[in-house]
Formats: structure tokens, C-alpha cells, sequence
């Protein structure tokens, strides 16, 4: 028998799943076995996966069903037939050494799980890395010693996640840790992150990084409603979690600044037309809490604060922002045009929309596509040449920073085409 299951769920990932199984089979330990989830994948993950299990005895694939994240990893860990388990994200790498190190450690020191730091990763233009050294936390006296969560509940505030890990198998059979598995949701591994922290009597943080984490990947679900309204589904399992086993405050108030947090975060992430819906989800469910004595501010920043008391405000003037771009503004013109699809021109974009009238039309245009095909709060970006028939009856937004290298060659372009209506992002006519 294998001493570690490597669990790696995979759907839709033909794109980086070669990488990811190859970086597993590199590893210097390799008394292991490789459970691959195939949750119903409809690329050519499931041919590279099969091909793989041909190659190396040490790899299992499954195909299944398409059920989600929580099913599909709860499916894995049925299987597992080692002693220790660890995960794998299939759009992700890890270090050659990362098993062998995290094996040493949690046998020697008899852990239930050791956690490290890991790296963030992005794909250069050039065929590069770029890469960057994550910590779990800033406070160094966690890390390289043994701790007790219940008894250290501070490591609860550590950044949450499962794969940069190794857990003993034992802790999640004896104490039943299960993913959520709400359907089609996301975000499901932040129950399981909270389980082995509350089952947990020995743990370790190593103070180095192993884990390639893919910050790039272009299948995301920032434009999903559904799962978006998972993240609130999660803390409601570990919430329900904590009412069942513990009822302990603090663990109430823990949740309570997870949540939190991470809804900020998501409410950064997501599509820019789910920030105001959600920034009310927020407001509401902090005000929940705070009535049921969960709330906890001790461990924010004051600007996590200030987000959390006033999430619409914050969305409105910080992550959209452009609030002058009113119906007063762009009702005079039979089309708008919003030259530059970068975040100004999301955010310009969505603007316009909220404020123009049926009648008018809308339109994002860039310099030049370079014969890419681009897409700007659903409308399909055109190359600003494509205006010029309509140039005097339209207005166009630059949207771009006033004054940066490429506002001045933009705005020059403009000038070349003889656009007559031209406004800045400040609405000011140049």
C-alpha cells in the first residue's frame, strides 16, 4: 500500500493538466498513488489523463459524472488507500521536493497535518514564470513548532487553504471531515480547511514554499452568480458546523472574520455587475451577526473595517468608481464609445450602461485587436478604426489614466480620426 494519496480533481484543465501530473510524478518521494478525479470533463483532459495511467502504475483515474468540487474530493478520499493524504489542484505545480519534506515532517514530529507557505504563479508572455513567495501568516512564532489550534485559536486566522499540505488519513476517517457538497458550488474546500483545524491536536507550519498556486487561469467564476452566493453557503456549513460540535464564542467570532474577509475579497474579484448586489449581501449578513454577538473586529485592519461597515459605498467609489459618467453626461449622443478595454474600461463600460437610454448605442474599441477576439462587459471590443463612420454623432470616453503615455497616443489617434466629442474618464472635453 501507498503511505500518500495525492487526490487531484480535474475538469477542463487540458491546458495546464500536463504540467500539474508531471510535477507530481517528478517528486524524490515516490512511495505514493495519484487519484484523479475526472468530474466530467468535456476537453481533452480525460485522453491526457488516460494516457498518463498507461505511462505510470501509480496513477488511478476516475471518470465520472460532473458533481462538483465537494463531491468529487469526498469520491477521492473513499479511495484513498494511503496513510497520508495531500492535494493537488490540477491547474497548479509542486516543488520536486515537496512530499519528501512534508512526509519527514509529520512523521517525525507525529502531526495531524503540516501546512506550508506557497508561491503564486503567473505565465509571462515570453513562455516565463513569474513567481512570488506567499506566507501563511505574519506572525512567525506559528511556524516550525508544534501547535494545538483549540488551544492556539490565532492559527485559525492563517490564509485557508488545503493542497499546500499533508494530512494524516486517520484524522479525517475518525472524525468524518467531509467537503460540503452544495451542487455546482465553489469555495468548498473552506469547510474542510476548517475541520482539520478544529480535529487537530498536533500541527505544524514550515516556514518554506512548495506549492505552485496558478493565479491565471482564465476558467474562473467571478462571473457566476451561483458561485458567488457559495462563499456565503460555505461559512453557513462551518457555521452549522460549529453549533453541532462546539458552540464555543470565539470559534462563532473566527467565522465571523472569515467570512468577512473573505467576502472582501470576492467582492474585489468578481464581475463588476455582481459588486453592488453583493456588497448588500455583505451589509446584511454583517448586521445578522452582529446582532447574534458573532461579530468580531479585533483582528481587521482599520480599512477591512471601513469596507465591511459600508460595502456599497466601497463598491460604488472604489472598485466601479466613475460616477460622473451620468444619463446628463452621454445623452446628447446617439452613440458612446469607450476607447480602451482595460480595467478603466470595465468599469467606464459599466457606467454607460446604468446610465444610457435604449436608443443609444454602445461600443468599446481598442487601437488595435492584433486578430484577437475581446470581450468588455459583454459587449465585443472593435478596433476603433470601425467608429469612424459614426465618429460625428457619437462621444468617446477615453479610458485610459489622464495624462499616462497611453492616454496621450490614444487621444492623438483620436485627433488623426477627427473625432469631434472626446471626454476623459473625469468627463472633462479635451
Amino acid at each position: 500500500m501507498p503511505e500518500i494519496s495525492i487526490l487531484v480533481p480535474i475538469y477542463n484543465v487540458e491546458q495546464y493538466l500536463v504540467d500539474c501530473l508531471n510535477s507530481i510524478l517528478d517528486q524524490t518521494f515516490t512511495d505514493f498513488e495519484v487519484i484523479c478525479m475526472d468530474d466530467g470533463s468535456t476537453d481533452y483532459s480525460r485522453i491526457i489523463l488516460d494516457k498518463f495511467a498507461l505511462q505510470d502504475k501509480r496513477i488511478r483515474v476516475v471518470h465520472k459524472e460532473n458533481s462538483g468540487y465537494g463531491s468529487t474530493m469526498n469520491a477521492a478520499m473513499q479511495l484513498a488507500r494511503g496513510n497520508y493524504i495531500g492535494i493537488v489542484e490540477s491547474d497548479d505545480t509542486i516543488e520536486q521536493d515537496m512530499y519528501q519534506v512534508l512526509y519527514d515532517t509529520i512523521t517525525e514530529y507525529k502531526l495531524d497535518w503540516v501546512k506550508t507557505d506557497f508561491y503564486a504563479v503567473w505565465d509571462n508572455v515570453d513562455g516565463t514564470k513569474k513567481k512570488q513567495y506567499c506566507s501563511l501568516t505574519n506572525n512567525c512564532k506559528l511556524y516550525n513548532r508544534v501547535i494545538h489550534p483549540d488551544e492556539e485559536k490565532n492559527t485559525y486566522l492563517v490564509q485557508k487553504f488545503t493542497w499546500n499540505a499533508l494530512y494524516k488519513k486517520d484524522l479525517i476517517l475518525k472524525n468524518n471531515i467531509r467537503y460540503n457538497e452544495t451542487p455546482g458550488a465553489s469555495y468548498q474546500d473552506n469547510g474542510f480547511w476548517f475541520q482539520t483545524f478544529y480535529w487537530a491536536k498536533r500541527a505544524m507550519f514550515l516556514k518554506r514554499a512548495f506549492y505552485n498556486y496558478r493565479q491565471d487561469n482564465m476558467s474562473s467564476s467571478i462571473h457566476n452568480t451561483q458561485k458567488v452566493c457559495a462563499m456565503k453557503e460555505e461559512f453557513d456549513f462551518i457555521r452549522k458546523f460549529i453549533i453541532i460540535h462546539s458552540g464555543d464564542r470565539e470559534l462563532y467570532q473566527i467565522c465571523f472574520h472569515c467570512r468577512m474577509l473573505a467576502y472582501i475579497g470576492t467582492l474585489r474579484r468578481i464581475d463588476i455587475s455582481l459588486k453592488l448586489e453583493f456588497a448588500e449581501t455583505m451589509e446584511r449578513e454583517r448586521g445578522f451577526y452582529e446582532n447574534q454577538n458573532e461579530g468580531c473586529f479585533d483582528y481587521m485592519t482599520k480599512e477591512q473595517i471601513s469596507i465591511i461597515k459600508n460595502p456599497k459605498a466601497y463598491a460604488e467609489n472604489v472598485l466601479i468608481g466613475f460616477r460622473e459618467i451620468t444619463y446628463e453626461v452621454i445623452c446628447s449622443y446617439k452613440n458612446i464609445i469607450v476607447y480602451g478595454a482595460g480595467i478603466y474600461g470595465e468599469r467606464i463600460t459599466y457606467r454607460v450602461n446604468m446610465a444610457r437610454t435604449n436608443a443609444q448605442t454602445v461600443k468599446v474599441a481598442v487601437t488595435n485587436l492584433e486578430k484577437r477576439s475581446m470581450e468588455c462587459q459583454g459587449i465585443m471590443v472593435c478596433e476603433i478604426l470601425e467608429c469612424v463612420g459614426e465618429k460625428d454623432t457619437s462621444l468617446v470616453i477615453l479610458a485610459v489614466k489622464e495624462g499616462s503615455a497611453a492616454f496621450c497616443d490614444m487621444l492623438k489617434n483620436l485627433r488623426k480620426l477627427q473625432f469631434p466629442n472626446i471626454i476623459t474618464a473625469s468627463v472633462k472635453k479635451i
